[in-house]
């Protein structure tokens, strides 16, 4: 098992999990912002908007216009929460092992209330997978390619009835 690690900890692992895997699923290094706190419960959208705010202060995010994506810092903290989970690692900078800067990224996450998880530790733990569990839930129940053919199949029986 893994080593216990604080609810702010928690709650930055969990955020920089978000942005990781919706880069992950695009195939970008970086993700849309606004569309990751759109796909947030209503509810906890206000404690990510600043917790990813922290999380770009402290630089574990990078921002570029509109998108983010994990810093070396970023992934340095992620794989410290991973193994803390006793998950191995996925997201390590192998170029980045230095401790002092592990405990620097630490002890500003510790630092900053606006870390702070809003509500339970286990609504905080398993946002990932409700978010998935949501897409899922929301995907179409026909493929855009089936809805194309029924438009155009729609059209010839027009055009044929019309002429």
């Amino acid at each position: 098992m893994g080593q216990a690690i604080s609810d702010r900890e928690t709650f930055a692992g969990v955020l920089l999990t978000l942005v990781r895997e919706r880069s992950t699923a695009t195939g970008a290094s970086k993700t849309s912002r606004t569309g990751l706190q759109a796909s947030v419960p209503v509810s906890e959208r206000p404690s990510v908007r600043r917790g990813l705010d922290a999380l770009l202060e402290h630089g574990l995010l990078a921002v570029s216009g509109e998108d983010i994506g994990l810093t070396g810092k970023g992934k340095l903290f992620m794989a410290h929460v991973q193994r803390a989970r006793g998950q191995p690692p996925v997201a390590q900078d192998p170029d980045d092992k230095n401790p002092a800067v592990l405990a620097a990224i630490v002890s500003a996450v510790e630092a900053d209330d606006r870390l702070d998880p809003q509500g339970s530790m286990d609504d905080v733990r398993t946002l990932p997978a409700r978010l998935e569990g949501y897409r899922a839930a929301r995907a179409p129940r026909y493929s855009k390619g089936l809805l194309v053919l029924g438009g155009l199949a729609a059209a010839a029986v027009a055009f044929a009835l019309l002429h």
